[in-house]
């Protein structure tokens, strides 16, 4: 071996040796952010059972939706986690509670929008979010909606991405 490639192979075998011993430490993009997700469907006593049965089945898809959605923002530091009760949620560092509302849902009419089409019975989603560092105080509330000539899927995936969006704006700043 040539003295050229001996220095190389001490240089990169030191070199590794102290990156091993030493790691870097993390920067606070690295920092993980969990937001809790707490999902309230809104069903209430004012619904027919037919609305209240479809408005369930609405928040259990929009619930899981929503956390596949800030699955999107992972690379950016963001990961959300769905719970059942209020309870669930400890304050850290770090972590936040996103509380969601349907306020409204109309499902529309799907024979009018095949038969019809242009819009003719479309569904129309209301939500009321609210995020909070404690549980308590919200540092950003707000009302969101959409009207959709399509699937009520389509407005929900609207309206959640929407919240990830609006939420981790808010946390990036």
């Amino acid at each position: 071996m040539n003295r050229p490639s001996i220095m190389i192979t001490a240089f990169l075998a030191i070199a590794s040796i102290i990156s091993f011993t030493y790691p870097v430490l993390a920067s606070e993009k690295d920092t993980q952010t969990t937001i809790f997700v707490l999902f309230d469907n809104g069903v209430n006593s004012t619904l027919s059972e037919r609305q209240a049965k479809s408005q369930m089945s609405l928040s259990d898809w929009m619930d899981n939706d929503l956390v596949r959605v800030f699955g999107r923002y992972s690379k950016d530091g963001y990961q959300a986690k769905l719970i059942e009760n209020r309870k669930e949620f400890i304050p850290k560092p770090n972590t936040y509670l996103l509380t969601v509302k349907i306020i409204e849902y109309r499902p529309g009419s799907k024979a009018a929008r095949i038969v019809v089409g242009f819009g003719a019975g479309g569904v129309t989603l209301k939500v009321h979010y609210e995020l909070s560092a404690n549980g308590t105080n919200a540092i950003l509330t707000k009302d969101d909606s959409t009207y959709s000539g399509r699937e009520w899927i389509t407005a929900a995936r609207k309206l959640n991405q929407n919240m990830a969006k609006v939420v981790t704006e808010k946390l990036g700043n």
